[in-house]
């Protein structure tokens, strides 16, 4: 924080996009466990250490039960510490694993190092660094979650890079002393030396509002204030009304719009992941080649990126229940889509609307959560809310796979995640925004 204060007045542009460009890297580096760099390392892990693939592949529901016990209090932890020391432990630890990972040569071991990966993943590093935009904008905060999440796009693309290059020249052990070699380098001195909490820490106001311009504490002596435009009296009010309206933990459980939240999350993440799992298996039956289907799931990737800054763009503009609603709409007409793709034109395309459902539920929830709760207890409100999405994710891909084994093919299931995604575009819009009881005059 000593070097941001320093380095506050030093570039030409609102020190807050430095913030959210360090704490990014974070999100970056939180794809060196994910679910494309394991699928990439199966077969040799398989093949040198004589495991099952249903054994390795369990590491990732380990990881998921674990972070369900363990994000309330990483929420918990950034609301009293703060996200930076969050951040950058967090990060460290997730670098150590995944070196460690190359001595793993028994289950224990590797899910314990595995699932701590999984862990960062899922809780601390999208939850802190979408916490830490969150603080530093409110009218531009759409846009700054999406840079965000850019980060983690491309984070997804080097590290499977990464696991796929490093495997075949020089062996399992190299590659993940590799991948973690990446995290530690690129991603533990930005959070530690750049981010502050909130602007005001450093004497600065969200979305680089002059704090002198701020001082009046009237409407009427901020209207005729010299050089003070509509717009930044319309975020310092939106400033003032954002901390005066914070909700605590206890306030925010209490409110319909919450638990809409928190079932969104499990039904999105239910639905996605299961596709994401199975979707590799799925473009291989419909006589996609090998080749093919890792390129296609690859695009997805590179589709998630552009989309994640768009999805941003527009909660900026609509009101995020609208926007949330045409992301289930997106997803139910994505997920319609692959029971009729064929062709390698047509699996290319399906895994393109993929790429555009994951960058919208990793923007769009975030910054829903934070304009209807605030900034003072955002942390705790996230690490509890977020039990829904790993509830979905870790339940959803095993029924996808149970339902798939009855059946025979995904056809039934993939209708069901239709129904199920345009039942959500109509339910998120009685997620209206919260409003708290007046306090009660004593003797009214």
């Amino acid at each position: 924080m000593l070097l941001a204060s320093r380095l506050r007045d030093t570039f030409p542009f609102y020190y807050g996009w430095i913030v959210v460009g360090a704490s990014s890297t974070v999100v970056f580096a939180r794809m060196a466990p994910a679910i494309t760099t394991l699928t990439v390392l199966i077969f040799p892990m398989s093949q040198q250490l004589g495991w099952s693939r249903t054994l390795i592949a369990g590491s990732v529901s380990a990881g998921a039960i674990a972070s369900l016990v363990l994000s309330p209090v990483v929420g918990w932890a950034i609301d009293r510490y703060g996200a930076r020391p969050v951040l950058v432990v967090s990060v460290a630890g997730l670098g150590l694993s995944m070196v460690s990972l190359a001595w793993a040569t028994v289950p224990f071991t590797f899910y314990l190092a595995f699932a701590a990966g999984r862990v960062v993943f899922h809780t601390s590093a999208p939850i802190g660094a979408s916490t830490v935009a969150a603080r530093w904008f409110i009218r531009k905060r759409g846009r700054a979650i999406g840079i965000i999440f850019l980060f983690g796009a491309i984070g997804g693309i080097v590290f499977t890079m990464v696991a796929s290059l490093v495997v075949e020249s020089h062996g399992l052990r190299a590659t993940w002393i590799a991948i973690g070699l990446v995290v530690l380098v690129f991603s533990v001195a930005p959070p530690l030396l750049l981010v502050a909490e909130r602007p005001e820490d450093i004497g600065l106001l969200p979305d680089g509002v002059e704090p002198d311009l701020a001082m009046p504490s009237t409407e009427d002596q901020r209207a005729v204030r010299p050089g003070f435009s509509g717009e930044q009296a319309a975020v310092i009010t939106q400033v003032r009304r954002d901390d005066d309206d914070s909700w605590t933990l206890r306030e925010a459980v209490g409110t319909r719009a919450f638990w809409v939240l928190v079932s969104m999350g499990f039904t999105s993440f239910f639905v996605h992941t299961s596709i994401g799992v199975h979707m590799g298996a799925y473009f291989r039956d419909i006589g996609l080649g090998a080749i093919s289907a890792a390129l296609a799931v690859s695009l997805s990737w590179i589709v998630s990126a552009v989309f994640s800054v768009t999805w941003g763009w527009v909660t900026d503009r609509i009101e995020v229940r609208y926007t949330y609603s045409g992301m289930f709409l997106v997803q139910a007409g994505s997920t319609l889509y692959l029971t009729l793709a064929s062709g390698t034109l047509g699996v290319f395309l399906a895994a393109g609307f993929f790429g555009i459902v994951s960058a919208g539920f990793n923007v769009v929830p975030s910054v829903m959560y934070a304009n209807y709760f605030g900034r003072s207890s955002l942390g705790r409100i996230r690490g509890l809310g977020e039990a829904g999405v790993l509830l979905g994710q870790g339940t959803g891909p095993v029924i996808a796979g149970v339902l798939f084994e009855i059946q025979g093919s995904y056809s039934m299931i993939f209708w069901v995640f239709v129904a199920l995604s345009l039942t959500c575009s109509l339910v998120v819009l009685k997620a209206k925004t919260p409003v708290k009881r007046a306090a009660t005059v004593a003797g009214g």
